[in-house]
């Protein structure tokens, strides 16, 4: 038997997409700034930089619901591509400390465009007779049933108490799983797994 909980928690929090905003804006900042005053070959460069980066700070700070929403996937594909040349040319100007400094944006960019992708995917707990899957934002991603002390369904909250005063808690979306045969499920595989315990687990 298998049970599948959705969560209300989300993949991608707001907070994590404002975070890579603002890190390229200050990284765009820097660059333009330093480049403006100090590289007399290309200071347009180092204005449009600089302009790019003032310009997401703005939008991030004040416009962030739209920036973490509707103009994410558009925002983070222009980041790319400006992180992305900034890197090229310095890659081939031989410039070290940029092109590190923007291949590493670069990556955290692309890396966001496909978690961020996935984010609008819901987070589920899945349960079976191997134990407890958690979901990828949480501390831990599997308990074992020999861990676990009680599960608990009540109000649309699950919690696991495990043997070790381990208490995890889940807010969970709209389910049709009945509480009280999915709490027998769980005793039924706490209580089959207590001769696996450790003896070294007898003083928690």
């Amino acid at each position: 038997m298998q049970y599948d909980l959705p969560l209300v928690e989300e993949k991608v929090k707001p907070h994590q997409v404002t975070t890579l905003h603002l890190v390229s804006a200050l990284a765009f900042l820097v660059a333009g700034l330093i480049i403006a005053v100090y590289n007399y070959t290309i200071p347009l460069w180092g204005g449009a930089l600089l302009v790019a980066g003032l310009m997401l700070t703005g939008l991030t700070i004040f416009k962030n619901k739209w920036v973490t929403g509707t103009a994410n996937l558009p925002l983070r594909i222009a980041e790319l591509l400006v992180a992305a040349t900034v890197a090229i040319y310095s890659f081939i100007m031989h410039w070290k400390f940029p092109m590190g400094i923007f291949s590493v944006l670069s990556a955290a960019i692309i890396f966001a465009l496909y978690w961020e992708r996935k984010g609008s995917s819901a987070l589920y707990i899945h349960i079976s007779d191997k134990g407890v899957n958690l979901p990828v934002t949480s501390r831990k991603r599997f308990i074992q049933w020999q861990e676990i002390d009680q599960v608990v369904l009540r109000y649309d909250t699950l919690t696991i108490d495990c043997y070790n005063n381990q208490l995890f808690q889940f807010d969970m979306l709209d389910h049709n799983i009945d509480a009280q045969q999915f709490e027998a499920y769980c005793a039924a595989q706490v209580a089959a797994s207590i001769s696996k315990r450790p003896e070294e687990w007898a003083g928690f």
